[in-house]
């Protein structure tokens, strides 16, 4: 590493949290840090990831009303979520490919 070089502490962290956590749970990490830029800034504000078990997601959603709303594109949420993981997959190899089968939106 070159003196001028600044290390980024989640990258480091991150990098240190993935041999200590199991797959699903690193990828709910990740899922957490990268949110915005899966969902978009709207609905980030709205939502947060805030458990992965057994493939299946769980998202608090700020109302009742938005999770009505979402429910119509849960489909199209998972495919984003799993667009995402396979691109990550790419840049930070994780030991088991994980693959969202469905998200359970809860109030939160």
């Amino acid at each position: 590493m070159k003196l001028n070089q600044q290390l980024n502490l989640k990258d480091v962290l991150l990098s240190a949290l993935k041999n200590k956590l199991s797959a699903s749970d690193y990828c709910a990490l990740i899922l957490y840090e990268q949110w915005e830029s899966i969902c978009g800034k709207e609905l980030s504000k709205k939502t947060r990831p805030k458990a992965l078990y057994k493939n299946i997601l769980t998202v608090t959603v700020e109302n009742p009303v938005l999770i009505f709303e979402l429910g119509f594109i849960k489909e199209e949420f998972i495919k984003k979520i799993n667009d995402f993981f396979s691109s990550e997959n790419k840049k930070i190899p994780l030991e088991k490919n994980i693959t969202i089968k469905d998200i359970r939106f809860i109030n939160g």
